[in-house]
C-alpha cells in the first residue's frame, strides 16, 4: 500500500521512525543506570537491546553508505516503474 502514499507522508513516516529509534536507545543509554524505574526494567521494553556488545568502527560505514545508495536507487526505481504502470492502467481502463 505504501506506493500509493504522497512522498510527504513516506519521508514523514521515515523521519519519525528514525527519531523514535534514536531517543528510544538514548533512553536505554540512560536507563542503565537504574534511574529510571521500570523503563530500564522490562515495563516499557519488552525485549532486551543490550544482549551483545556491539561496537563499530569506520571500516564499517562504506559497506553500509553503499547499501543506503542502492537501496536508494531500487525504491526510486520502484516508485518510477509503480508509476508508469498505473499510468498506463489509467489509460486502459479510460
Amino acid at each position: 500500500m505504501f506506493y500509493r502514499w504522497r512522498t510527504a507522508l513516506l519521508w514523514r513516516a521515515f523521519f519519525t521512525t528514525a527519531t523514535v529509534a534514536i531517543f528510544l536507545r538514548a533512553m536505554i543509554d540512560v536507563c542503565l543506570s537504574d534511574k529510571c524505574g521500570l523503563f530500564g526494567k522490562g515495563g516499557l521494553i519488552m525485549f532486551d537491546a543490550y544482549s551483545a556488545s556491539i561496537s563499530y568502527h569506520l571500516v564499517d560505514v562504506p559497506p553500509v553508505f553503499i547499501l543506503a545508495v542502492v537501496g536508494g536507487l531500487l525504491g526510486s526505481l520502484f516508485n518510477f516503474m509503480t508509476n508508469k504502470v498505473l499510468r498506463i492502467y489509467n489509460v486502459i481502463n479510460e
